[in-house]
């Protein structure tokens, strides 16, 4: 095609420009009806069955129950992180006394995993903490799991909470859990 040829744009027979089809109005008025009807369906009281748990209490079957990290469980959908307690991430490397080295975080995983292993979860939820998720002090067969996981010491407690602290320092003094190893990095 020779440069000081004018280009040809193809368009439609009866169709101006600035005028949109047939095809992309249809298009838009589907999109609106579907936005209105989501709101008015959300606007509807909700179907689902009302919880007997008041309000700041949250609890949940074992099989609604799953582990996040070793201070965050998942109850019923819901993100829920362990008030006063703080545990390794995933990733840093603990070295147990014979010298094998495992990850910190995972420790610390299974054994809230096992703490709560077929039990149903009972919390009480006061406040958010700095992720915005709920913070919670929960238990579990009869046990508070936060004191259970700072006293085996799988969890440091956070500055502040007293009870929590006093059972980390026992843990340390008994070498329990983490306490049992040095802390090494990842490699």
């Amino acid at each position: 095609m020779p440069i000081d040829r004018k280009r040809r744009i193809f368009r439609p027979e009866g169709t101006p420009l600035g005028r949109p089809s047939r095809g992309a109005a249809l298009t838009v008025l589907a999109g609106a009806f579907i936005v209105t009807g989501g709101a008015w369906f959300g606007m509807q009281p909700s179907q689902a069955p009302a919880s007997t748990a008041p309000p700041g209490h949250l609890s949940a079957d074992p099989a609604q129950v799953r582990v996040i990290d070793g201070s965050t469980l998942l109850l019923r959908g819901r993100t829920v992180q362990l008030a006063g307690v703080q545990t390794a991430e995933h990733g840093p490397f603990c070295e147990a006394s014979s010298g094998a080295r495992f990850d910190c975080g995972a420790a610390a995983t299974n054994a809230l995993a096992g703490l709560i292993r077929d039990s149903a979860i009972d919390c009480a939820l006061n406040g958010a903490g700095q992720n915005g998720r709920p913070l919670a002090v929960c238990s579990a067969g009869g046990q508070e799991i936060n004191l259970t996981m700072v006293a085996s010491g799988w969890a440091r407690a956070e500055p502040g909470a007293a009870a929590l602290g006093d059972a980390e320092r026992r843990a340390r003094a008994e070498r329990r859990g983490l306490w049992a190893s040095a802390w090494a990095t990842a490699d």
